[in-house]
């Protein structure tokens, strides 16, 4: 018997297709070989042509995607530049358009524009939704509503991204936590674009100012505007097709920082009721206690994410049930802390917002923490604790509608 797999199967047709579906890149290495042992083989020729033609419409399909990649990143720096071009205040339009300028061009490039028509003009009416809601939202700097209501629109936003990159998919597991796996790649991703951008722009500025140009107010004006939008986009762009949707650099940082963020929280705990700090009456200290909640929370995410506790040491796991642990007491305490100044001060946008958020999480982490203690002690599957994950993502982004849209009406934009 040969040492080709693909010549052994030559007669196992589903065999060549799982092969094939198994490693595509090794069954290609593997096809060259049976076709230098069998060259008359009809079946070898077959699965050659047929290779041929898929690199050929993938190498176009990069082609076309990286021209719409550079378009839209064009396109949405131009948008970035509005308070120059229409002589509009800053402040006010970064915090309103911001969200809505980097992620419309990374929606656009996960739509199906051959197979999405309903779909696809509901994405259209949400961008649109988005955008009018921002731009009709009263001017009133002094508005704790419509602060919180501009903070929720980036959740908003990547709800309606989600959408886009799970296609018609959405009702499966699998898909929302590749969407979810996606969002941590992208954001490490543009993390690492912009500390290149950042090199670059220092490198330029340096070069050019030896020879007596000062090109400083240009590179801020256009050059780094239109890096800081198109980032995202790019990320997005190198996940897909440079890295094959194959990274896993949020998982290997989560299973890094876990351990760590573990210690810090048991002693940040400790330390907190040594010293007698609290946060019913301190509004700092509960800000942060809320983003240790989320950083923790993303954290868990996405080290279960393409992870299998099944395969890992029993003590990574118990560390990591620790930090989820630990994470619920900073969450009941941050929680029992809001509702005491529901009691003392009375109802606020903030402090609606505030423990909608902190509820949500809250369960979330409930029904995570019991999933992850049923894996490791009962021998339940990952799959579990996936679609414990990807079953709560619809509440959230119908929270981030409530809190952008609702919200501000009720309080009357206050």
């Amino acid at each position: 018997m040969s040492d080709n797999s693909i010549i052994n199967s030559l007669d196992n047709h589903a065999e060549l297709e799982s092969l094939y579906q198994k490693d595509r890149a090794a069954f290609s290495v593997t096809l060259s070989e049976a076709i230098e042992l069998k060259p008359e083989s009809e079946t070898l020729k077959t699965w050659q042509a047929r290779l041929k033609h898929n690199i050929n419409n993938s190498v176009s399909r990069k082609e076309n995607k990286l021209f719409f990649v550079i378009a839209t990143a064009l396109l949405a720096g131009v948008f970035a530049k509005f308070p120059v071009i229409f002589s509009l205040a800053e402040d006010w339009f970064y915090p309103r358009f911001l969200p809505i300028i980097l992620v419309t061009p990374i929606l656009l490039y996960f739509v199906d524009f051959k197979n999405g028509g309903l779909r696809n003009r509901l994405l259209l009416a949400g961008v649109t939704f988005c955008t009018l809601i921002s731009w009709q939202m009263p001017e009133n700097t002094n508005s704790d509503s419509i602060v919180m209501s501009q903070i929720h629109m980036p959740l908003l936003m990547l709800s309606l991204l989600g959408i886009a990159f799970v296609g018609a998919n959405w009702r499966q597991t699998t898909k929302r936590i590749e969407y979810l796996g996606y969002l941590g790649e992208a954001f490490i991703l543009t993390v690492l674009i912009g500390l290149g951008g950042a090199v670059l722009t220092g490198i330029s500025i340096g070069l050019f100012d030896l020879i007596g140009i000062d090109i400083s107010q240009f590179y801020m004006d256009y050059v780094i505007i239109f890096g800081l939008v198109a980032a995202p986009t790019v990320a997005s762009y190198v996940y897909d097709f440079i890295l094959n949707r194959k990274s896993n650099f949020a998982n290997t940082l989560s299973s890094i920082f876990i351990p760590l963020f573990f210690i810090t929280i048991a002693a940040y705990l400790v330390a907190t009721v040594y010293q007698g700090k609290t946060p019913y009456n301190d509004r700092e200290f509960l800000i942060i206690f809320n983003g240790l909640l989320l950083v923790t929370w993303a954290m868990s995410v996405f080290y279960i994410i393409g992870h299998n506790p099944l395969k890992d040491s029993k003590l990574m796991n118990v560390v990591h049930i620790g930090l989820l642990t630990s994470t619920l007491i900073v969450n009941g305490i941050a929680l029992s802390a809001i509702l005491y100044r529901w009691a003392e001060l009375g109802t606020t946008p903030n402090r609606v917002a505030v423990t909608g958020a902190n509820i949500l999480i809250f369960i979330h982490l409930i029904r995570i923490t019991y999933q992850c203690i049923q894996n490791n002690f009962l021998g339940n599957t990952q799959q579990s604790i996936e679609s414990t994950i990807a079953s709560f993502l619809p509440i959230y982004s119908l929270w981030s509608v409530m809190v952008v849209v609702v919200l501000p009406i009720a309080f009357n934009f206050s």
